[in-house]
């Protein structure tokens, strides 16, 4: 159970990275397909009549129902998603939720990872603590990497109420940050084990083998950018960096997100293919991003980088992995340490893969464990 697929590269492979490991210790596995319609993202005629007088009056430039077009600007990953992962019906309210959950028999629900457990990001929030399987005591629930994204609390005291029920009804729990870990002991009043993202349990010749003919070794394209929020800054920091180590700046993600309405061409808001994105990861020199998941793929790929801090978005998931990989020096709180040269980007080296290595084998060691006890 996990947020939905199909815009977000780090939600996709987090996604399909817990599967594998899951199909590899010989279960069956099947992501729910769980997208809960919030009334204010239902189209309105008053909605599309505002868009229109906007665009007429050249004050928007994107197409008015842009939206609706989702499926045609991630075509490239929806057919990743087809290949790779294996989902049940879409599932868009809770009467259907709790439907499928009666119609099929599971042994153990897990919730996981990315920010399933973050208010602002999952709509409905008590379906993320499992409310639909009220009075099934036969499941196992099971939390893991699950991630608050923030180290403050953002629930109401309604939300904290009822999901602090939810949550002393499951059977084993792990967040993704150590923030996350005492978020859960002080307003949940549960406990809680940290664990690696599920992309950092599979090795780098896993994505590796998605990749194919992509991956070019020995070859190295230049300063590869991930930016989930762009900006004139980032972008001086990354021709300095090329500048630096005397290559250039490539990306690969769409010309413009779904909220920058600039553009009036469908195309520019096409995302590439999943693995399209991981190739830019494999063949980079270097890589500068703001994404945590942009961050997990340069360590996968053993690459050098710099990770600009995402305030807007949560810093506690950047820094839980970093610190306790002692790498906070990888950690930028402004461009403009870079620009200025504050930045050490000639030497910055890869991870050594030592504590790597002991916080997956804790981590794997959490769902073996989880997935066998007696309930």
């Amino acid at each position: 159970m996990t947020q939905p697929l199909g815009k977000n590269y780090g939600g996709i492979m987090q996604a399909f990275a817990l599967q594998k490991v899951l199909k590899d210790k010989g279960y069956e596995v099947i992501t729910i397909d769980y997208n809960h319609k919030s009334p204010k993202y239902v189209y309105s005629k008053a909605r599309l009549a505002y868009r229109s007088a906007k665009k007429m009056a050249g004050k928007r430039k994107a197409p008015i129902n842009l939206e609706n077009q989702i499926n045609q600007l991630t075509e490239g990953n929806r057919k990743f998603i087809d290949k790779h992962i294996l989902q049940s019906e879409y599932i868009d309210n809770d009467k259907n939720l709790k439907k499928h959950f009666k119609k099929n028999r599971y042994d153990a629900v897990i919730v996981g990872s990315d920010q399933t457990w973050r208010p602002k990001y999952s709509p409905n929030i008590y379906n993320f603590y499992l409310q639909f399987l009220k009075g099934k005591k036969n499941i196992k629930r099971i939390a893991y990497a699950s991630s608050f994204g923030v180290d403050n609390w953002e629930y109401s005291v309604e939300e904290t109420k009822k999901c602090t029920k939810l949550a002393k009804l499951f059977d084993a729990i792990s967040v993704r940050e150590q923030s996350g870990v005492d978020l859960c002991k002080e307003y949940l009043g549960v406990d809680s084990e940290l664990v690696l993202d599920p992309t950092l349990l599979l090795e780098k010749e896993d994505y590796l083998s998605l990749i194919g003919s992509r991956y070019k070794q020995g070859k190295n394209e230049g300063v590869f950018t991930y930016f989930l929020d762009k900006n004139a800054d980032k972008n001086k920091a990354a021709e300095h960096i090329a500048q630096e180590i005397s290559t250039h700046v490539y990306s690969c993600q769409a010309k413009h997100s779904l909220g920058d309405l600039s553009s009036n061409n469908l195309e520019d808001y096409k995302l590439p293919a999943v693995q399209d994105w991981l190739a830019s990861f494999a063949n980079a020199e270097f890589v500068l991003t703001d994404s945590f998941h942009g961050m997990v793929f340069s360590i996968v790929f053993g690459k050098p980088f710099l990770v600009i801090v995402n305030e807007k978005r949560g810093s506690a998931r950047f820094k839980s992995l970093l610190n306790k990989l002692d790498g906070l020096d990888y950690l930028v709180n402004d461009p403009l340490e870079i620009i200025n040269g504050l930045k050490d980007t000639k030497n910055t080296e890869s991870f050594s893969s030592t504590k790597l290595l002991s916080l997956k084998k804790s981590s794997l060691y959490f769902i073996a464990e989880s997935l066998d006890k007696k309930i």
